[in-house]
């Protein structure tokens, strides 16, 4: 009987690995670990760092233009955008755990095949949601409560902002998908080269250098257009060629129905839980909001401080998450759970020295916001008490990217949503308003939630039904 004309399947990883001279997996050697984890961190970091400083200068830039209408239209649609992310990041970190797993185990032709597929359906999904949002962009805004000078500002601001999208959406999943393959540090020059465009732009466009006319506020929008077109071209690159991800293009336009819902059966609890958060996110400020204006404010600068926990805290958990699923993939199930270990335990560090900060010099940090005397000292005992939540906040990030990666997404939606009900919303009840502690009342509602969510998602870690949810999964969808 004539033998089937077949390479074995480990000659063709062999060959798949020949076709460059870069490291193919991340290293998970247990004496190399500490050294993967912070290569993995400190881009990341880095990258959110970046992220950040971009909308802060966006805000500058708009403020410069000394106009307070255009700052509110500015503000109204970054909200309705930031709803718009939802799905791209639900698709972005679930084509993330599919191809770290499959990179783990040298399967790069799936890799492959869900990266151009996500990447495929992204640019899909950004064209639908342009067309179907330009209409409504005026009546939007005035939904959200918009005044009547502000909304044509707002709106025509949103309509310049939407265009963004075709490259801006699929690029977010582009970049996913390249943290996923172990490479944190093209996403972070890519973002840095980005803002770079996005601040030169938005400043030449707004004011009217180099004679072109100004623009105004629309020249921020136009310089966001611009820089994201540039952070597409270059993750695209970077996606395409053979030493990046080597995806092809008949990857990208392809169809298969058995990937689609690989990837919808991560993706919908991802999004489930990103717009319930942000359901009970709009319900929780309008708790603090009925505290008064100057437990609102001092709020929002307590937010504005603790983020500086937040950037590492998140950068972890996106690390941990590619990681782990390299390590699934690759069969190695203990050096994930030593991963998570030593992430933990270095994020203990981390946010125990910026707890100690908090608490020391709250007060003095608070101060340079400059608000009044009042602010400040509700300001200054709330970031006080944030201290307690911060190790709690950076062990949810890394346990839930652990669960990702592994390919359980559903875990972190039902102790992502019962415990921002029970504890944030029902915290803040009853403590800042029935109780009648005020602010802070609500921080200690919310060191509550990120203490709960750190609880559940350990307990879902420590069953282990992760270590084999990667071969159910080949097995159901092939």
């Amino acid at each position: 009987m004539e033998k089937p004309n077949r390479q074995p399947e480990s000659i063709e990883i062999a060959a798949d690995i020949a076709t460059t001279s870069r490291p193919r997996r991340l290293d998970l050697r247990l004496r190399t670990l500490n050294g993967t984890l912070w290569r993995l961190t400190w881009p990341a970091v880095v990258e959110n760092l970046l992220f950040t400083m971009v909308l802060i200068s966006d805000t500058l830039i708009t403020g410069w233009l000394r106009d307070e209408r255009m700052l509110a239209a500015t503000a109204l649609a970054g909200l309705l955008m930031f709803f718009m992310n939802a799905p791209f990041i639900a698709f972005g970190a679930a084509a993330n755990s599919i191809v770290s797993r499959c990179w783990g185990e040298y399967d790069f032709r799936t890799a492959r095949r869900c990266a151009g597929i996500a990447i495929g359906l992204s640019l899909g999904l950004a064209i639908l949601m342009y067309f179907v949002a330009y209409p409504f962009t005026d009546a939007v805004v005035r939904l959200l409560g918009a005044a009547d000078d502000v909304a044509p500002i707002s709106g025509r601001y949103l309509r310049i902002l939407l265009l963004s999208g075709f490259c801006g959406y699929p690029m977010m999943v582009a970049n996913a998908i390249i943290r996923g393959t172990g490479n944190t540090h093209t996403p972070m020059l890519i973002t840095g080269l980005m803002n770079g465009v996005n601040v030169l732009a938005s400043i030449v466009l707004a004011f009217g250098w180099l004679g072109l006319p100004a623009m105004g506020v629309y020249g921020v929008a136009w310089g966001t257009v611009i820089a994201r077109s540039v952070g597409f071209a270059c993750s695209g690159g970077y996606f395409v060629h053979r030493r990046g991800v080597g995806v092809r293009l008949g990857d990208i336009v392809g169809f298969e129905r058995r990937m689609l819902a690989r990837m919808w059966r991560l993706a919908w609890p991802i999004l489930t839980e990103r717009l319930g958060n942000s359901f009970v996110y709009l319900t929780f400020m309008r708790l603090v909001a009925g505290l008064g204006t100057t437990v609102l404010a001092a709020h929002q600068i307590t937010l504005q401080v603790e983020s500086l926990a937040f950037m590492p805290a998140w950068a972890m958990g996106i690390a941990t998450t590619t990681l782990v699923g390299q390590a699934v993939g690759a069969r190695l199930e203990h050096i994930a759970e030593s991963a998570v270990r030593r992430m933990m335990l270095m994020s203990g560090v981390l946010m125990g020295v910026l707890g100690l900060i908090f608490i020391v010099f709250g007060p003095l940090i608070v101060r340079l916001f400059g608000a009044t005397e009042e602010v400040i000292a509700q300001a200054g005992v709330a970031i006080r008490i944030s201290a307690a939540e911060l190790l709690f906040m950076s062990w949810t990030f890394i346990i839930m990217g652990a669960l990702r990666g592994a390919g359980d997404t559903r875990s972190p939606l039902f102790v992502s949503i019962a415990s921002t009900l029970v504890f944030r919303l029902g915290g803040t009840m009853l403590l800042a308003h029935v109780w009648g502690l005020g602010l802070p009342g609500v921080w200690i509602a919310t060191a509550a939630d990120w203490a709960m969510r750190s609880l559940g998602l350990g307990l879902f870690f420590a069953r282990g039904a992760w270590k084999h949810l990667h071969e159910l999964e080949k097995l159901r969808f092939g």
